[in-house]
This record gives structure tokens, sequence and C-alpha cells, in this order.
């Protein structure tokens, strides 16, 4: 992992409270950033406010550079979603472990991909990383959930991902943009006739949970991206354990630092 200072070379607008940052970075630090990794992010001002970081998902990246997606939920969020091309970026990364490598065309399995509001930056890192290989995507499906269509960002980029054989279906609470309703009843309803699938999610804690009960009943694998508040990014300030079932003894359970041990657990470990 790497801190350092970075610059802002693009803020792109996508909605009225969420932005795309591309910022600057060394050629050794994009080639360690694999899907599901994150990087904390904070002002580089020399004022420390706020003192702390702000953990965001890497959801792209080139030679030179990364991109994060920021939602505006509080202070250091609003700061970073108003930072200018040139502004300086105090960057850790890249962190935490992401999705194991996955390829259905080569292991005839197919891949489910469920995203569920902000969960999209996440998930949208294994789906830009294979397109920028040119990796087909036959057999991977992707569940896009939100609020709203206003909420279904990046939407117009990942629809262009069919030409590589990725399936896309959106669902929104209102019915705004494809069908009324929670992501996970789209899970639900491929499972049924492909059981064998591996599946990929990242979003909010009660679609996780949703998500993991599915996969329990129906005997699936699959990879949670949990989202849990953290303050460091680096194992120390154990602000983002998580209960965890101890997969060398059922009988007990441990806690597990999502920062350096996820944020990528396997469903059938994770205690809600």
């Amino acid at each position: 992992m790497y801190l350092f200072n970075s610059e802002v070379v693009k803020n792109q607008k996508l909605t009225q409270n969420i932005f795309r940052l591309r910022l600057k970075a060394a050629n050794d630090f994009c080639r360690a950033a694999t899907p599901g990794k994150f990087v904390m992010l904070g002002s580089d001002d020399g004022l420390f406010d706020p003192l702390l970081r702000r953990p965001f998902g890497i959801c792209r990246w080139g030679s030179d550079w990364f991109e994060v997606i920021i939602k505006v939920v509080g202070r250091g969020s609003s700061q970073l979603s108003k930072f200018e091309k040139g502004v300086s970026v105090a960057v850790h990364g890249p962190l935490g472990n992401g999705y194991p490598n996955n390829n259905p065309k080569n292991d005839q399995k197919t891949l489910f991909l469920v995203a569920g509001g902000m969960g999209i930056a996440s998930i949208a890192s294994y789906l830009f990383s294979a397109l920028d290989r040119n990796q087909s995507l036959a057999g991977t499906f992707l569940f896009y959930g939100a609020a709203n269509y206003s909420e279904l960002i990046l939407l117009n980029e990942l629809t262009a991902a069919d030409a590589f054989g990725l399936q896309l279906q959106t669902i929104t609470d209102d019915g705004s943009c494809g069908r009324q309703g929670l992501v996970t009843q789209l899970l639900t309803h491929e499972l049924q006739s492909r059981p064998q699938s591996q599946v990929f999610a990242c979003g909010p804690e009660p679609m996780l949970k949703s998500v993991q009960k599915v996969l329990l009943e129906a005997d699936c694998d699959g990879y949670l991206s949990l989202e849990n508040r953290m303050a460091c990014g680096f194992g120390v300030c154990l602000g983002c354990v998580q209960t965890m079932i101890n997969k060398d003894d059922d009988a007990n359970v441990k806690t597990a630092k999502v920062c350096t041990q996820g944020p990528v657990f396997p469903a059938r470990q994770v205690i809600f």
C-alpha cells in the first residue's frame, strides 16, 4: 500500500449529490489495484479538518490514474466532492482484499453481480477491470438496484458492456427504471435456473443480509463486500470489526477487521 499526495484530474458531477473523482497515481499503485480494493482519502491542506480520511472503493484505474465515486453524506465527503482539477488530495491505498479471480467463460460457472445503491462503485470495479483487459463477460449478470432512476449511476457505461456479453437488469424502489422492487428479487429468480452460480454483492447492510439469506437457501457460494464504517483503514483502530464464523471451528465465532481482512468476505462466514 502507498501513502502519497495525489492531484485531482477531473471532478464529474453524476447526480445532485454523487461525484466521480479521477486522481493521479503512480504506476506501482495502479498495478496493485484489483477489483474490490479501496483507498482512504482526505484533504491535503495541512489543517487536518476533518481529522480522519474517508474510505472509497477504487472504481476504475489506468496506468497513472484511478477513480472513486463520492456520495455526499457528511463533512468529509462534502469537502472531497468540491475539489476541482489540480487540488491536492492525501491518498492511502490500495487497501484491503478484493473479489476472487473469476472468469465464467473458463470455469463454466455463471457469475451474478449484485449492486445496491453506492455498492455499484465496488461491483463496477470488477466489470471495468474486465473491459479494460478485453475480457469476455459472457455468463456474467449484473443486477443493479437503487431508489429511483436518478440514483442509477454509471448506467450508460455499464449498458455498453453488453457488447462483451454482460447481461444487465435494473430494479428500482419506485419502478422508474426496470422492475419495481428489491434487487434480491432478481437474484432469487435467476438462481432458480442457475443454482451453481457464484455471486459477488455490495450494497447497504440490509441488502447484504438479504443476499446472504438467498444464497444460504439456494446452497450457493458468494462473496459480500461490506461497507462498515472505518477510521484508519489499516487495522489499528478496530472500528470496522465484523463478527464472523470461525472457518476452523464452526462452533465458535471470531471478529475480522474489514479494512485488512476484507472488505470482501465469503458470504457463509459473515454474521450480521
